[in-house]
């Protein structure tokens, strides 16, 4: 599964994009263009309101593919704990609301207390021929 780690800072989301991009163009991928844009969303939320905010943080994209389905996981270091989580909420919650409308299924887990998983489903019908 290919995978891209990336310093947690806002200017590596449109980096995320790219590489999602650049990686999904070597397949059969038929929604490139709603990966890019749940990967934006989710990298987005890893720099801005969990521990992997700033340089010495990072967050990783892994994408699994198979023919008419497309996985896309954005780990980082789990909720930051700070002071504004009401307008951190608020905001993370819209970026989720733009991944629910878009992905078939999508979810999050926490394997560990360093470590949040946010996860997005893409599926479309293969056409044989």
């Amino acid at each position: 599964m290919p995978e891209i780690t990336l310093p947690g800072l806002p200017a590596m989301v449109q980096a995320a994009r790219r590489g999602v991009r650049a990686l999904l163009e070597e397949t059969d991928c038929a929604r490139i263009d709603d990966a890019e844009l749940i990967t934006s969303e989710l990298a987005s939320n890893a720099v801005l309101h969990s521990r992997s905010a700033g340089s010495a943080g990072s967050f990783t994209i892994t994408l699994e593919v198979k023919p008419g389905w497309v996985r896309l996981e954005v780990a980082d270091a789990g909720p930051a704990a700070d002071g504004d989580r009401g307008r951190q909420d608020d905001e993370h919650r819209r970026g989720l609301l733009i991944v629910d409308a878009i992905a078939d299924r999508w979810g999050q887990s926490r394997p560990s207390h360093d470590r949040a998983v946010y996860w997005a489903e893409l599926t479309w019908e293969v056409v044989d021929g």
